[in-house]
């Protein structure tokens, strides 16, 4: 066993270490803080304890209103302004009051030092300006409504250019096709203090006289005591919510089960399972539940040190710095991104269109590149700052099912290339013949050469000697290290293990990862013993590694071939010249054993970019064609998991009928609480601008059936895959491995270990399924709660689970 690099500190670095880690975490919490205020500035209105309270006070003051209006349409005196302001509405004036109030007298000084002793604060907005803003915004609500009814082309027009009504842009289109009303400010004042006046007959707004000096005075008006106290009581819960965490410095808190670890500081630790629960539920009966086992593993997780590849950040911030934009680096000048071609003032209509078309895919790119450029500018501070510690850490929670998740994104080995790339283990272990055997077909994976034998890897990456060594020399003159891939680009992982291939000193750090091939399909192929799929999963030993996305995607051209009629299916074998890529099945194969929709299937190939080529105009066809042909690919070989699925869902529907919950217990003793709640959603009654009714929901202690149904494929079976992770852990810590990289279905280590890794993993997921997993889930559910459940789908007996002790390319 390895020391860790916090036991050769001495006592006086430790405690240096652990005050600094303090230190960071009232940063940290600080400028959470900071950043939760900035945004509520931006909107007071907007924001989520304010909405609550216009909901609940508009449906409060709406009868209110509704009298005064019915008096004043009686009213044969009535000001002539008074008609059309009529049509805003009960709900529409009470909400344009309560919101003027809130932006004029709502801030984070108000909220954060209100002292209900004291009653109405003196900085509370004055009367008079109140109902000069509520007329103001009144008038223009009503002036772009008419408008947008009046000159409903124009406004359908530009709506293809413009995702986002809002009010500036509402107001600028009012103006130019209409104009605003003229109104008289006396009439204004007039309406705004009967709008204001109404809402003070509440109990809601409050008032008192302001004597400023002798002989004069001004009105205050304010939300009651008793609100601003809810309020600020709100906001004091949630200000914590916007915060970025990052790696620690010193260890973090173990985790046990009566407490949550991680963070030095309780209150800004983040629960060990997240789960959200009703209001007035009790946790302990919709909290998973962690074994010892778990605790024990996600503790080592946690307890893991990393470092930062300085080799890596060197290239990565020069490159970043000179604005080299490969390797999916964003921009850093942003030079290129003005859009700077006039309008075409005397151009037609179809120009007209295409220009502002085009500015507006332009700077919507420019901002994607505004948001990927400040977080690589973060990234790369974060990197410094922790190049100056030496070593890290990274600590680790768990969701309902088990899976364990980094709490922090950036430089973590669950995050993205540039994260992965940046770090690698603190301490240096002596290499190995085999650890350097697997470090070169680590370094052939990375280089999309994992379809071959180890042999034929290790191979490539000798015959490619030379190229390697010259990146790893001059990796800025030398490039064919970049991915020109825009997802998962694995750019900077590369350059770290060719890095790492080119040591001198005999040592290692890099992780070496071996993934599961298709790894939802492998526990479905053992479940059911279906030979078939099990080959293609790599269950079964083979001279080389099977393609279960290769043989999808055969399966789909077939099934195009064989339908000729269909439009579609010609087109894509032109533009594919006969053979669908396996990228293009690839992701609807991978999500297919854990319950994928038809709608989902569509989806990701829209989120790929598999149909791009094709006009935006005919996109949504080729969407759904290309989908269906893909499931027609998956139909045949999926066929045994789908029955499984069947009956998980076939439960689903009993327990919905009961109002009960899936709970289970996976091989690794992790309890899973399956609760999904209903949600009550009620819609706002006000609309103003744009007429955007705001959603508010209330979750329930009701099950929600259909979301019980339609989520327990995906979950029991990322409940096995983290079991599998945990297990292994397990077995490598008692047999002394203590330093992991494990990313659900990715395992890493050091390179001499992973022979015994992969042995270990093969051992514990012949151990989960040598028991009947859907047999172990529905005698744990006919106890629980005392009923019969229908009988399993038979398993095909087609293979021997030992077989996967043998199986060569099962994690690869």
């Amino acid at each position: 066993m390895q020391q860790l690099c916090w036991h050769k500190l001495t006592n006086e670095e430790k405690s240096r270490r652990t005050t600094m880690q303090k230190v960071y975490e009232e940063e940290l919490l600080t400028n959470g803080i900071e950043k939760y205020w900035r945004e509520y500035t931006r909107a007071p209105d907007e924001s989520k304890p304010e909405q609550l309270l216009l909901e609940s006070a508009v449906i409060h003051l709406t009868p209110v209103y509704q009298k005064w209006i019915d008096e004043c349409s009686n009213n044969r005196k009535s000001p002539d302004w008074l008609a059309p302001l009529l049509c805003l509405g009960a709900a529409k004036m009470a909400d344009i009051t309560l919101r003027c109030v809130m932006r004029m007298f709502l801030t984070r000084n108000t909220i954060q030092n209100f002292d209900d002793s004291v009653g109405i604060p003196a900085n509370a907005p004055i009367a008079q300006q109140v109902a000069k803003m509520i007329a103001d915004d009144a008038i223009n609500i009503i002036s772009y409504q008419q408008a947008k009814k009046r000159f409903s082309d124009d406004w359908r027009k530009q709506s293809k250019f413009i995702k986002n009504w809002t009010v500036k842009r509402c107001k600028a289109f009012t103006k130019k096709v209409a104009g605003l009303p003229k109104i008289k400010a006396k009439e204004k004042e007039d309406f705004g203090h009967n709008m204001l006046r109404v809402a003070l007959m509440s109990d809601i707004l409050v008032s008192r006289v302001h004597w400023n000096g002798k002989n004069k005075k001004s009105l205050l008006v304010s939300f009651a005591p008793w609100i601003l106290k809810e309020i600020s009581k709100r906001h004091e819960m949630l200000e914590t919510a916007c915060l970025v965490y990052r790696p620690m410095i010193s260890p973090p808190v173990m985790h046990t089960i009566e407490e949550d670890g991680g963070f030095l500081s309780p209150w800004i630790r983040k629960k060990m399972i997240k789960r959200y629960h009703p209001v007035g539920a009790d946790p302990k009966d919709w909290d998973s539940r962690p074994s010892e086992m778990v605790l024990k593993g996600l503790n080592a997780l946690s307890q893991t040190e990393w470092t930062v590849n300085t080799q890596v950040y060197q290239v990565m911030k020069t490159m970043f710095e000179n604005d080299y934009r490969t390797a999916n680096l964003p921009a850093y000048t942003f030079q290129d991104f003005a859009f700077s071609r006039p309008y075409p003032e005397e151009g037609a209509k179809e120009e007209k269109a295409k220009w502002m078309q085009e500015s507006n895919e332009a700077w919507g790119e420019w901002y994607k590149e505004e948001q990927s450029r400040s977080r690589m500018i973060v990234r790369l501070e974060l990197a410094k700052k922790m190049m100056q510690w030496n070593f890290f850490y990274m600590p680790y929670t768990l969701d309902f099912r088990g899976r364990a998740y980094s709490v922090c994104e950036l430089l973590s080995p669950q995050g993205i290339d540039f994260d992965r790339g940046l770090v690698k283990f603190a301490t240096a272990r002596k290499q190995t013949t085999r650890g350097l055997w697997w470090l070169k077909v680590h370094l052939a994976n990375l280089f999309d050469q994992d379809k071959i034998p180890f042999e034929d890897r290790v191979k490539w990456v000798d015959e490619n000697i030379d190229m390697l060594r010259a990146i790893s020399e001059d990796p800025y003159a030398n490039k064919e290290w970049i991915d020109a891939s825009k997802k998962k680009n694995k750019s900077f992982q590369r350059l770290a293990a060719i890095f790492e291939l080119f040591r001198t000193d005999g040592m290692t750090q890099l992780p070496i990862q071996m993934d599961g091939a298709n790894n939802g399909g492998q526990h479905w192929s053992a479940i059911m013993r279906n030979r078939k799929l099990a080959t293609l999963t790599n269950l079964i030993d083979a001279q080389h590694p099977q393609d279960l996305y290769q043989y999808v995607a055969d399966a789909s051209t077939e099934y195009m071939k064989e339908h000729q009629e269909n439009s579609w299916y010609q087109v894509f074998l032109e533009k594919w010249e006969g053979n669908l890529p396996r990228a293009v099945t690839k992701r609807p194969t991978m999500c297919d054993a854990y319950g994928l929709t038809f709608y989902g299937m569509q989806k990701y190939v829209k989120q790929e970019g598999h149909v791009d080529w094709v006009p935006k105009e005919s996109r949504g066809g080729a969407v759904v064609e290309l989908a269906r042909s893909i499931q027609a690919g998956l139909g045949e070989t999926m066929a045994s998991p789908n029955k499984g699925k069947e009956w998980l869902r076939e439960v689903a529907d009993i327990l919905n009928a009961m109002n009960k919950p899936f709970v289970w217990t996976t091989p690794s003793g992790f309890e899973v609480h399956h609760v999904y709640n209903q949600v009550i959603e009620r819609v706002s009654y006000a609309e103003l601008f744009n007429r955007q009714q705001l959603v508010f929901s209330t979750v329930t202690e009701d099950l929600d059936g259909k979301a019980q149904y339609l989520a327990i494929s995906p979950n029991f079976i990322h409940s096995l895959d983290a079991a599998h992770m945990f297990m292994t852990i397990d077995k490598m810590l008692d047999e002394g491995m203590t330093t992991f990289s494990f990313v659900h279905d990715s395992y890493g280590t050091y390179a001499p270990d992973i022979d015994r890794m992969h042995e270990i993993l093969r051992e514990k997921f012949i151990l989960i399924h040598k028991e009947n997993q859907l047999e172990r889930l529905k005698e744990e559910i006919e106890k629980r709660y005392g009923i019969y459940l229908p009988t399993i789908p038979e398993q095909e007996d087609e293979f021997d689970i030992e077989e996967v002790a043998k199986a060569t390319y099962f994690f690869a």
